[in-house]
């Protein structure tokens, strides 16, 4: 399709992305290192679907909704590649810098245009989201790789999640050898998972991220690697915090929390055991307060104010009528701690059990819908069988649950005030599945877990 002066999804992509297709399984096989064979299988196997759902999503904008996000970002992705071969100072200003003028110290929408337009180039359509721009700024990098491919640039960013997705994997099956099996279900294999998180979207971006960043933090708390995993942290906590904030502050609160777990866990008492939990979260809500003022300090974006300011926006705008038919409403809420903590339940249940079937008026809503319905029962089988009075317990010995559980926690109620569209809450909630589904898994099967592992 044409977008603004650029095929988007050409015939000559039929022609690069076969040969991107096999050079990305090739190489992943040569570079992630998997020494069991059946590991290996599931790897390949799991790479290939993602690969596939790259390219079907690819197929599904242009050919059924003719346009959206995911072709805007290559729109503009293809022009910085335009930029890098014809003005290559420009093109690593960009790159580096976004909107933001080095010279002028302030965002200038207008940054080079005259240079753009001298060379018969377009302009860029996210020039006014800092956010979606950074996703283009990324596409771009895979658009020079591939010669401009639409579908190789979905593919590669479906790549990046894949790698990311298995690091994850590994980190669940180091702590529960026993589901080993059953937790590539819970992890690599969730449906929305696995189809969302590819294409040249913020989706497979930010879940990638999520995953890496996982990754490299537990090596730190492992021990393994420091160094690396250090730079790890940085790169991708900058990532996320460049393009989505709020789920790298529900990776604070979840990492602030289990940290400070392994030293309170070893205290005896039995009163203070009780009051564990709630102390663990009001410690973890402080830092995630103290992080956002020590940003808004620095740059204004990303104060508590702000975000509460953006929570009520954005709940608001997507509730109007030109989101379509997929609204939901949480109703509404002031700009106040207050006002915030009053939807919590209902923000947190709608984004982990929502959209219910009934919900829901196209093929991905219904998937999602099956999804978070299979999803409630298991929780509900979950609760059944460790009973709720034991939840507390079991999750301050095993550390990779109660992450989980945090994580999860703040992840919904986030995202639960900031979305009202069921087709956006689909695509955005998937860094929260794996999460929270293999949480929920264990839990119902942990009368399985070998006696060891939970001391």
């Amino acid at each position: 399709m044409n977008y603004f002066g650029y095929d988007i999804g050409t015939v000559a992509d039929f022609y690069i992305a076969p040969i991107c297709f096999f050079l990305i399984i090739y190489i992943s096989r040569h570079t992630v290192k998997i020494n069991d064979p059946w590991e290996q299988k599931v790897f390949n196997n799991a790479l290939i679907l993602k690969l596939l759902s790259g390219l079907l999503i690819c197929a599904i904008y242009i050919f059924y909704y003719k346009g959206g996000d995911t072709i805007i970002y290559m729109h503009d992705a293809l022009i910085l590649e335009n930029v890098f071969w014809k003005l290559p100072s420009d093109y690593f200003d960009f790159l580096f810098n976004g909107m933001y003028d080095t010279e002028k110290g302030r965002i200038n929408l207008w940054k080079h245009f005259f240079h753009l337009r001298d060379y018969n180039l377009e302009y860029f359509s996210y020039r006014h989201d800092e956010r979606a721009f950074f996703v283009a700024r990324l596409a771009s990098i895979c658009a020079i790789i591939t010669g401009g491919s639409f579908y190789s640039t979905s593919m590669l960013f479906g790549t990046f999640a894949a790698i990311g997705v298995w690091k994850l994997y590994k980190i669940f099956a180091e702590y529960y050898p026993v589901f080993k099996r059953q937790l590539i279900y819970t992890v690599i294999f969730i449906p929305s998972v696995m189809f969302w998180g590819a294409g040249v979207l913020k989706d497979p971006i930010t879940f990638g991220a999520l995953c890496f960043l996982m990754h490299n933090f537990h090596n730190i708390l492992k021990r393994r690697n420091i160094a690396s995993s250090v730079i790890g942290c940085l790169i991708y906590g900058f990532i996320l915090l460049a393009i989505k904030p709020y789920i790298l502050n529900a990776f604070i609160v979840g990492i602030g929390s289990w940290v400070l777990s392994n030293y309170l866990v070893k205290i005896k008492s039995v009163v203070f055991q009780v009051l564990l939990l709630p102390l663990l979260l009001g410690f973890s809500i402080g830092i995630v307060m103290f992080f956002l003022d020590v940003l808004g300090s620095d740059t204004g974006k990303y104060s508590l104010e702000k975000v509460l300011d953006e929570a009520a926006l954005v709940q608001n705008d997507l509730k109007q009528d030109y989101y379509g038919g997929h609204r939901f409403d949480i109703g509404t809420f002031e700009p106040t701690i207050g006002g915030v903590l009053s939807k919590a339940p209902i923000a947190i249940f709608t984004t982990l059990y929502r959209p219910f079937i009934w919900e829901a008026k196209n093929i991905f809503v219904f998937i999602s819908a099956l999804e978070a319905t299979v999803i409630l029962i298991f929780t509900f089988i979950a609760i059944f069988r460790i009973k709720i009075y034991n939840l507390q317990g079991i999750l301050l010995i095993n550390p990779i649950l109660f992450f989980s559980f945090i994580f999860s926690l703040f992840f919904s109620f986030f995202l639960g005030l900031t979305t009202a569209n069921f087709g956006a809450l689909v695509r955005y909630k998937i860094p929260l599945m794996p999460f929270y589904v293999s949480m929920v898994y264990i839990l119902s099967n942990y009368a399985k877990v070998p006696k060891k592992q939970k001391d």
